[in-house]
């Protein structure tokens, strides 16, 4: 008896179902991708109870003939590509041709679609891919598919869909990326029969983001647009002081295409390194355009994921993009007025019950840590939102608006016009400059000072290929161990050399700190700089490299700095010379503020002076 068998057609539609349809906002992708490469300028969305009842896609595009209409139903039927050598050169968002076959196979569907060049429209019923009907009908130029009651024949697959809310959610976040991706496009989203987005489709990205995601953030982006052949990088990232807990306001778009790479996440995120505090991740829609035979996006079913042709090229030239940006519009931060505190917040996506784009908890440049690179590429994961604050929250002003300006960038080479009022709970220097009032962290700004120098000092040396720099204390310092730590030292007494410390065990439980790394005359407490690197070595031990080096001098940075101390008038003076060298004076090497600033108006409103 043959044990082998080939499965009937239903079956196999069902399986490859599977690996297109994951859920209702895998329904809505296919959909409105299909619209986009039929050239529609206007694409509706409208779903019900998260989308397992129904959704509906409405697009005003190029629409199909009869012909085409029905044989759109079919598995690898499409109009995109013709032969193999077309998967070299895609241009459009579909191309294998199984969006309408697999949607069909587990749900209701009914498309019409009209011409332009058509007096009448086409309509085909299709349920759980078995075509019912198909006929003429009475609809506008375009296309509309209805999908209704989805995996009502799969049940194995129907009782992991999520509440109703969650999927909800994952469908609002997808339109907002895909109307991000298109700004020429108008994108109008129902819930329930309740509107909760409507994009301009204007062609003007800052207004897409003002009706995604809100005036504040619209008005705190920098432009992207920089090219160096083949690749061309535009887009809008947010400035430092405009974070988020996750990366649900990151869209990565390569040629169009809404995707997935470590690649640019890594950039990105080393772009903003020393900028953004530990869990805070920047705003950015970025646009990679390249040739279409430079990257490969038949990677993954859901066409999600991408290749590059040469992922280091990609990493320089979006890192060294960014971060020149950063750094060209880097400024003093003003504190945000008593209006702005009293916003409407936005809706936090909560990690418990999500699934779609990545979301990750810390930032790992390159992915140092294997579990949390997979974890943050690998898996697909979408914020899920409380729909009820989601819709009070979307309803927002006209994106058509005039939007206000940034406050006037202040660098830091304008202190030198600041007169010194004094310092402020021995922990904060006080200037007046102009109409504002300058308030400096002397911790802050001293740790930014000293991991400069010592980071600095590294780098020099690993250029020449020479040991780090090293200054010899006048007295060795006897420290007591544990018998871990003197373990550890045991196997990394060469690491620890390379950093500038060295050492020699003195008795059985304590060692003898003969150097520690050149600081310049920065005061780097040896004894507080090495305990703090050893604790780092037996929490996390660092793989290698020069990722390793900074983060442990990141830390040595941490003993060395000065908080709480009443500073000397020569002592701020030095402060403030050395913090105007800087780079980045802006912000500590873990991304919190050294300078804000007041200005006299909002002092002024507070204390009711003004209305």
């Amino acid at each position: 008896m043959m044990e082998i068998r080939i499965l009937d057609q239903q079956t196999a539609n069902s399986i490859a179902a599977g690996e297109v349809v994951e859920r209702p906002a895998s329904v809505v992708k296919e959909l409105v991708e299909n619209a986009l490469d039929a050239g529609a300028s206007v694409i509706t969305v409208e779903f019900v109870q998260g989308g397992i009842a129904s959704i509906r896609v409405t697009d005003n595009g190029r629409g199909m003939g009869p012909d085409d209409a029905v044989l759109a139903f079919s598995r690898h039927a499409t109009s995109k590509i013709a032969k193999i050598e077309d998967l070299d050169s895609i241009t459009t968002m579909g191309f294998r041709g199984e969006a309408l076959a697999s949607i069909s196979a587990v749900s209701k569907v009914r498309l019409e679609t009209r011409r332009l060049t058509d007096d009448k429209a086409t309509y085909v019923v299709v349920h759980g891919g078995e075509m019912l009907d198909s006929g003429w009908t009475g609809s506008p130029t375009g296309t509309s598919v209805l999908v209704e009651n989805l995996f009502y024949n799969v049940p194995a697959r129907f009782k992991f869909l999520r509440k109703d809310t969650t999927e909800a959610g994952a469908i609002i976040d997808l339109i907002e990326r895909l109307a991000l991706a298109r700004s020429d496009v108008s994108f109008r989203l129902l819930n329930n029969h309740q509107e909760i987005l409507h994009t301009p489709g204007n062609n003007d990205l800052i207004s897409t983001v003002y009706a995604v995601y809100g005036k504040k953030t619209a008005t705190a982006c920098l432009a992207v647009d920089n090219t160096r052949p083949p690749l061309s990088l535009k887009g809008l990232i947010g400035r430092p002081d405009l974070c988020r807990n996750s990366r649900s306001h990151q869209s990565i778009f390569v040629n169009g295409r809404l995707v997935r790479s470590r690649t640019i996440t890594a950039a990105l995120d080393e772009a903003y390194q020393t900028l953004l505090m530990k869990g805070k991740y920047a705003v950015a829609v970025l646009f990679l355009e390249l040739p279409s035979n430079l990257v490969d996006v038949n990677v993954h079913p859901q066409k999600m994921e991408v290749r590059f042709w040469n992922d280091q090229d990609v990493f320089r030239m979006i890192y060294h993009s960014l971060r020149g940006l950063l750094m060209s519009q880097a400024g003093i931060n003003v504190l945000p007025t008593e209006e702005s505190q009293m916003e409407i917040q936005e809706p936090t996506p909560t990690t418990t019950d999500t699934v779609g784009l990545p979301l990750r908890e810390t930032v790992q440049p390159m992915a140092t840590d294997q579990k949390d690179d997979d974890r943050a590429i690998g898996e697909q994961e979408y914020p899920t939102f409380p729909i009820e604050s989601v819709v009070e929250a979307s309803p927002k002003e006209s994106a058509t608006q005039p939007l206000e300006s940034q406050p006037s960038l202040l660098k830091i080479n304008d202190l030198d016009r600041a007169r010194l009022i004094g310092q402020l709970f021995n922990t904060f220097l006080l200037l007046e400059l102009d109409q504002e009032l300058l308030l400096i962290d002397q911790h802050a700004a001293h740790e930014k000072i000293l991991y400069e120098a010592l980071l600095a000092r590294r780098k020099q040396a690993l250029s020449q290929n020479r040991p780090v720099a090293t200054q010899t204390l006048l007295v060795p310092i006897i420290l007591e161990l544990s018998k871990r730590e003197l373990q550890l030292l045991h196997q990394e007494q060469e690491r620890l050399a390379s950093f500038g410390f060295d050492f020699d065990f003195f008795g059985e439980s304590s060692v003898a700190l003969r150097s520690c790394p050149d600081d310049g005359g920065e005061r780097l407490q040896p004894e507080q700089a090495f305990r703090l690197v050893l604790d780092t070595l037996i929490e996390n031990l660092p793989k290698s490299g020069e990722e390793a080096g900074e983060n442990l001098f990141d830390l040595a940075c941490k003993a060395a700095v000065k908080a709480h101390d009443n500073l000397k008038f020569a002592e701020i003076e030095r402060l403030l010379h050395d913090l105007k060298q800087l780079e980045n004076p802006y912000q500590c090497p873990h991304g919190r503020p050294v300078i804000i600033r007041i200005t006299r108006y909002e002092l002024e409103k507070r204390f009711k002076r003004i209305v």
